[in-house]
């Protein structure tokens, strides 16, 4: 990481971010359940959203930004107990399967940005890794709570 530069860290990210958003977005093309689909919109959307937070950053935008940084800010969820039957989103997926899949995908993104905050140098990309890693954290936690909504009604 050290030797890399800011602009491919950036870049490296902001393609994560589109492989989620086309993950997302293919997966709510091929969905037939509605309430699939309209999820599977948001999620992409929101993925769509980090990556061009990513794309259109400037350093001097964060200067004065304030993060406050937490020892522990993932927390134990549904989804570090759930088992995937397939790794990915499949046309026959239901709609517990989406929620379980975009949790762990989730999960992985908020691993990826914790490390890349644990392993930059400069102070205000540590700032916006540290933020992405916090909203990833969201996300996840944002699933598994439909998932508990759906699952349990």
């Amino acid at each position: 990481m050290k030797n890399e530069t800011v602009e491919s860290i950036l870049k490296k990210a902001a393609d994560k971010e589109n492989g989620t958003y086309l993950l997302y977005k293919n997966a709510a093309d091929n969905a037939h359940d509605a309430q699939t689909k309209a999820v599977l919109v948001k999620f992409a959307e929101e993925e769509l959203k980090h990556k061009q937070i990513l794309e259109e950053f400037d350093i001097g935008e964060l200067k004065d930004q304030k993060i406050d940084i937490t020892e522990d800010e993932h927390r134990q969820g549904i989804s570090e107990f759930l088992v995937d039957a397939h790794e990915g989103i499949g046309e026959d997926s239901d709609f517990r399967d989406v929620l379980v899949y975009a949790a762990k995908r989730e999960k992985k993104a908020f691993a990826f940005y914790d490390s890349m905050s644990k392993n930059v140098d400069d102070a205000e990309l540590k700032k916006l890794f540290v933020w992405l890693a916090h909203e990833e954290s969201k996300h996840k936690e944002d699933i598994e709570a439909l998932f508990w909504e759906v699952m349990y009604r």
